[in-house]
């Protein structure tokens, strides 16, 4: 009976230990072992919608572990051969997460990334290059690794799938236009205006009265909008009146995102509130610490020392931009929203396209943007203050590296602390199995500087530090002394203590 029952606890408390959330991943990384070759998209062309379909469901079954796909709706469905509604798209979301097909919002920010406007060919193919880069750098990359283990990342890359098909469907062959290519294109949806069930546009290059502008149909100060139908930038008939922009509300709302990007292109800037009017945000600071870090690690043309601009629309662009979707996802839910502009930056307008690159521009253009995004990914779990205690907002800034032990092994399970001098308050996290660790110091309840002191510690390492205008710090550890503890990990070991004691007693 005693070794049985012996045999029982060992048991269970071998089932405890396999059940630590702080575990190393399997082995194979999210990839399916049975598929021998990954599927992926080479970034020389613009997809068509059902190739960028095709595409992200492939990749979404060879890497099932860490992606999904499904809809949150449908498009009108105009068909541009005959102009009818017969052809309704799905509105397509991929997720890209460690435990992909569990919500785990409360636990880990939930970052959402999208597109709007149909002529603005870049956004689209960038989105399908950053999904790219996450899933198959998963098991070669410790930073993206720990992004997709400890963020749930939604991204929506052809929300306007009928403006998208009817500006071209991604083909330069489709495209015709005037003389001022730079101002030509279409950018709406593909709403019938006046109801007779036909879309009639003869020139889409042109001013039409079809369509909406989903930039210009969210409920922040949409009656500060464009009310003629004729215009590029309609604002609609209500706002959400269109169904792309209804199937994002009701997104946002039932998965709690909790920060949000939209890609438009073009003028090489990040977009920061208010968009609709020529004024500061509340968050005003945090916005330009973040966008200022983000342009940072940008490049224009392929060059390191240019980069992307920043600021509000009127500082940047010329114009405010009222009814715009991260204004209602900030002003509603006081939420991280901002918009990226791609490339590119500077074109001779009556030569070149702005808004449907040449394709061998792609490649450098996606690169261009790409570190910036992933800055904005991992300042992304930053909570914001409410707007009254704004000026308390802690910015974002990223400390991350390695714990290894002497001998140069990565110490799995480490608990990472850093503590803020000036008000005791610290911050933790665990290294995952790659020994790896990432504290946001926007996380913190109170602002700091940089004159701020610093400790960061675990095991018997312990170091100080400042933060700078760089806006992370890479800080690699080595450790003589196992590092503390998880409690988990501490509760398991007490049981095997309890155990040993009763069996040198006899009391089992």
């Amino acid at each position: 009976m005693r070794k049985k029952l012996v045999l029982s606890m060992f048991l269970i408390v071998a089932m405890l230990i396999t059940a630590t959330p702080h575990t190393a991943p399997t082995a194979h990384y999210g990839k399916n072992s049975e598929v021998t070759r990954a599927p992926g998209f080479v970034f020389d062309h613009y997809p068509s919608y059902e190739e960028m379909n095709a595409t992200i469901h492939n990749m979404s079954a060879y890497y099932s572990d860490i992606m999904t796909v499904f809809s949150i709706g449908k498009t009108y469905g105009l068909n541009p051969n005959t102009m009818k509604y017969d052809t309704p798209r799905d509105i397509w979301v991929v997720k890209i997460s460690d435990n992909v097909n569990t919500f785990e919002n409360a636990t880990e920010p939930a970052i959402m990334i999208n597109w709007h406007h149909a002529r603005e060919w870049i956004g689209p193919v960038f989105i399908l290059y950053l999904m790219q880069m996450l899933v198959e750098n998963y098991n070669t990359n410790d930073t993206i690794h720990w992004i997709v283990d400890h963020f749930e990342i939604y991204f929506v890359p052809m929300t306007n799938a009928d403006g998208y098909v009817f500006d071209g469907n991604g083909n330069p062959a489709n495209l015709s236009g005037g003389v001022l290519y730079a101002t030509g294109g279409w950018r709406k949806n593909a709403r019938d205006n006046n109801g007779n069930r036909t879309f009639e546009v003869t020139d889409k290059w042109g001013a039409t009265g079809e369509g909406v502008d989903l930039e210009r149909n969210w409920d922040w100060y949409w009656a500060n909008g464009n009310s003629d139908s004729s215009a590029a930038d309609y604002r609609g008939p209500a706002p959400f009146s269109e169904p792309e922009t209804a199937a994002e509300r009701d997104f946002i709302i039932n998965y709690d995102i909790d920060s949000y990007c939209v890609i438009h292109s073009f003028h090489g800037t990040v977009l920061i509130p208010w968009l609709y009017t020529a004024a500061n945000a509340p968050h005003n600071a945090f916005y330009r610490s973040m966008a200022e870090n983000m342009t940072k690690r940008t490049k224009i043309e392929g060059n390191a020392s240019q980069h992307y601009d920043y600021g509000r629309p009127d500082e940047t662009i010329g114009y405010s931009a009222p009814g715009g979707s991260p204004d209602w996802v900030y002003g509603t839910y006081n939420k991280i929203a901002i918009a990226v502009e791609m490339e590119p930056k500077n074109i001779n307008y009556l030569l070149e396209d702005g808004f449907h690159p040449d394709t061998s521009k792609i490649a450098t253009y996606l690169d261009d943007l790409y570190e910036g995004m992933m800055y904005f990914i991992k300042a992304s779990s930053t909570n914001l203050k409410a707007p009254s205690e704004a000026s308390n907002q802690p910015n974002p800034y990223i400390v991350w590296g390695h714990v290894k032990d002497s001998s140069g092994a990565p110490v799995i399970n480490a608990l990472v602390k850093i503590r803020d001098e000036s008000t005791g308050e610290t911050i933790y996290t665990y290294t995952d199995d790659n020994g790896y660790y990432m504290l946001n110091l926007g996380t913190l309840s109170n602002k700091y500087n940089t004159s701020t002191q610093f400790t960061i510690y675990t095991g018997d390492f312990v170091q100080s530090f400042t933060t700078d205008a760089n806006g992370e710090k890479n800080i690699e550890i080595t450790v003589t002394v196992v590092p503390e503890m998880t409690d988990y990990t501490a509760f398991v070991v007490i049981v095997l203590l309890i155990i040993t004691l009763l069996l040198r007693k006899g009391d089992f």
